[in-house]
């Protein structure tokens, strides 16, 4: 399954964070209050490898993964009742489409432009899209 095409890996992704948002349907916490996911999703370059002596561990670091945290801890609802994954342009432009409903996305999800700017922290002002259901 392993590609070294960023469309795919973009596609990937997604279809990952949509069957997470899935998955955790109907959940509820312990409170009876329903389970928050936040996901973010962004594309670019970045780094890896084993960091640390005492305590090893593989990691991912970059411009692109900050962006993709940042979309996970800005997300707000596209709208009242459906979860979504908040995506960055970059993102986005991978998918490689006019218009916003890529072929693979289920018929029941859409991506939607966001109408307003979200405050990124350490970008500013960006532009943002979610894929949330129709």
């Amino acid at each position: 399954l392993y590609s070294t095409e960023p469309r795919a890996h973009t596609q990937r992704c997604l279809t990952l964070a949509l069957r997470m948002l899935h998955a955790l349907t109907g959940l509820l916490r312990p409170d009876q209050a329903q389970t928050v996911l936040k996901i973010g999703v962004s594309a670019g370059p970045f780094a890896s490898g084993i960091i640390g002596l005492q305590s090893p561990r593989y990691s991912i670091f970059g411009d692109t993964v900050n962006t993709a945290s940042r979309m996970a801890s800005t997300s707000v609802q596209c709208s009242a009742q459906d979860p979504f994954v908040q995506i960055s342009p970059s993102a986005h432009a991978l998918l490689g489409q006019s218009s916003l409903t890529p072929d693979w996305v289920p018929r029941e999800l859409v991506v939607a432009a966001r109408l307003e700017a979200v405050q990124v922290k350490g970008k500013g002002a960006m532009g943002t899209f979610c894929l949330t259901k129709r």
